[in-house]
């Protein structure tokens, strides 16, 4: 090995690996990672392709590193490029227990809603799903769908400071007060809120559009504003 003097005099580097070094690594090979020449080894090796990153690691194209995928002329699926996975202790647990958890406070937030039905629809089209007069236990399944695929937008859209903008962007498209044109939403023709939903309710939460979003309020709830 080639080694300059700040790499053999360095007392963090108390272990080298050279480029023509091979490890046999089988089933059941564990890494303490703690340990100076463990954790060498591993970082040497881990970009290995024959190493996935877990069980479920996929490609970028969707296949699994491990199982493969099925061909088109097969039932049986081709196995993956990698021949080992990586198994941490507890980690995956962990996540297990994690999203169990965050679906269980999604779904409470939709049992629980404060107005109850009427929240629930609040909620669905807050989704960009209308339920208006549909019966209850349709709404509560929609939301519990989304619940079971994303509990954390579930979770936003009972916890976010901005539901009551989103709302107010929602019905504002509806009655033409904003519109998508060439790509863009405007408001008036000339203001431009953005290309995306996203973009145009940041665009309205900005202080600085605080007459945008005033107007805007004007046009879209004309009977609130005149009680106020």
């Amino acid at each position: 090995m080639i080694l300059s003097d700040a790499e053999r005099n360095d007392p963090n580097r108390r272990f080298f690996i050279k480029e023509t070094d091979t490890f046999d690594i089988v089933d059941g090979t564990t890494f303490d990672l703690d340990d100076v020449r463990d954790r060498f080894i591993w970082d040497a090796i881990k970009h290995c392709p024959l190493i996935a990153p877990d069980l479920y690691a996929k490609d970028e194209n969707g296949n699994s590193l491990i199982h493969g995928t099925k061909g088109w002329n097969s039932k049986q699926p081709r196995y993956g490029i990698a021949e080992l996975y990586v198994e941490r202790p507890g980690v995956e647990a962990n996540q297990r227990v994690s999203r169990k958890k965050l679906l269980h406070d999604a779904e409470s937030y939709i049992y629980n809603d404060e107005r109850g039905y009427d929240g629930r629809v609040l909620k669905a089209k807050l989704l960009g799903h209308r339920m208006d007069h549909m019966p209850d236990a349709d709404v509560t399944e929609y939301l519990l769908q989304v619940a079971e695929k994303d509990p954390e937008k579930i979770i936003n859209i009972y916890t976010g400071g901005d539901t009551a903008i989103r709302l107010l962007f929602i019905e504002a498209r509806e009655k033409h007060i904003i519109n998508y044109k060439s790509k863009l939403y405007t408001y008036a023709d000339n203001v431009v809120l953005g290309a995306t939903d996203e973009a145009a309710i940041l665009f309205l939460k900005d202080p600085k559009n605080a007459n945008v979003l005033k107007l805007i309020k004007q046009d879209t709830y004309p009977d609130l504003i005149a009680k106020e």
